[in-house]
């Protein structure tokens, strides 16, 4: 059984998603970084690249982002692009 985090990736208008995955892939303006289930916290930018995200076993999505922030705290990531 793979360890689970609640992941929230929103626009200032909208929720893009929102939902439990084992991990996310992210271009951070210091290099790439990859956030999985009891990560420490931490808030840092984002910049022009791909979030790849793994939902499960079988299912993974991929989303374009120009800039954004992300904030990792207790089990729960929430990106603002």
């Amino acid at each position: 059984m793979k360890n689970y985090f609640y992941l929230t990736i929103a626009k200032i208008d909208k929720v893009i998603f929102s939902g439990k995955v084992i991990s996310v892939n992210c271009p951070g303006t210091e290099g790439e970084m990859t956030i999985l289930a009891n990560h420490i916290p931490l808030i840092t930018s984002l910049k022009e690249g791909k979030i790849r995200i793994r939902i499960n076993e079988d299912e993974k999505k991929e989303l374009k982002v120009k800039k954004g922030i992300m904030e990792v705290n207790k089990n729960e990531v929430i990106i603002l692009l």
